[in-house]
């Protein structure tokens, strides 16, 4: 068994193991970690915890050190770097004549190498590209295309719902595929609009709330089941699955909330 504990080192990004290196780490700490890109600033999203050898993709690398309020400057500095890398990154873009869309750049905490992201119709051919880059900023540079998806998490946005951010930026990223059977799950109408976000493939909420819909629908009667509550016996007519409860007619008459703890299906 291997001791760990989960980084992101961008909003939404992917969850990442790391050996704590003996530090007692909490939720929302902010780390400095060796990575293969150098070192990083990351954010604990998962505190220690115990997982089999097997289940590790590789040798663990370490946290190196908590981050401390100096850090921000170098951070701050990060941020110039890429801006500038980035004007760098669109005027060649624009004298090699490649069809492609710039979406972010991003330099490692410890300024060993910068990173660019674009979007494109096609795989374009960005060695010539990359090289120059290398060449003109001095460091480490990798240039990488990104999907719709991808492209809406790095940028951001309001998202469709009302909140200030895209909920693939607020979020750790998930493995499993976003599928149209969770809408079902969930009821929505399948209407593009209500189901697709601003990057135009199917909104990230619906794998985060899935679960609590699939754990609802394996608790709950059917809709249209004879069931007892503490005021007698009624007939499920729908369910009101944020509140974990079902709408039960009672008497023919009455419509009555009733937890779902608190009621048992019954022969009708």
């Amino acid at each position: 068994m291997a001791t760990v504990v989960g980084v992101v080192f961008q909003p939404g990004g992917k969850v990442y193991s790391f050996d704590p290196g003996g530090l007692e780490l909490r939720w929302d700490e902010r780390v400095i970690c060796q990575t293969a890109r150098g070192r990083e600033y990351g954010r604990i999203v998962e505190t220690e915890r115990e997982v089999p050898d097997d289940s590790l993709t590789g040798p663990l690398k370490r946290v190196v050190r908590r981050a401390v309020p100096a850090d921000e400057q170098v951070i701050e500095q990060n941020r110039v770097e890429a801006k500038r890398g980035m004007l760098l990154f669109r005027e060649i873009t624009k004298r090699h004549g490649l069809e492609l869309k710039p979406v972010s750049s991003e330099v490692t905490f410890d300024g060993s190498r910068i990173t660019f992201a674009f979007s494109a119709e096609e795989r374009p051919d960005t060695r010539a590209l990359q090289a120059e880059l290398g060449e003109r900023l001095k460091r480490r540079v990798d240039v990488r295309q990104v999907g719709p998806r991808e492209q809406g998490r790095l940028c951001g946005a309001v998202g469709l719902c009302g909140t200030n951010q895209l909920c693939s930026a607020r979020y750790p990223c998930h493995d499993q595929p976003i599928t149209l059977k969770m809408a079902k799950d969930q009821q929505l109408p399948m209407n593009p609009g209500r189901i697709t976000g601003l990057c135009g493939r199917l909104r990230c909420c619906l794998a985060f709330e899935h679960p609590l819909y699939r754990s609802f629908r394996d608790r709950a009667p059917a809709v249209g089941r004879t069931v007892a509550t503490r005021e007698g016996k009624g007939i499920v007519r729908s369910y009101e699955v944020l509140r974990d409860a079902c709408v039960v007619e009672m008497d023919g008459r009455t419509m009555m909330e009733v937890k779902l703890d608190e009621v048992v299906e019954v022969a009708g």
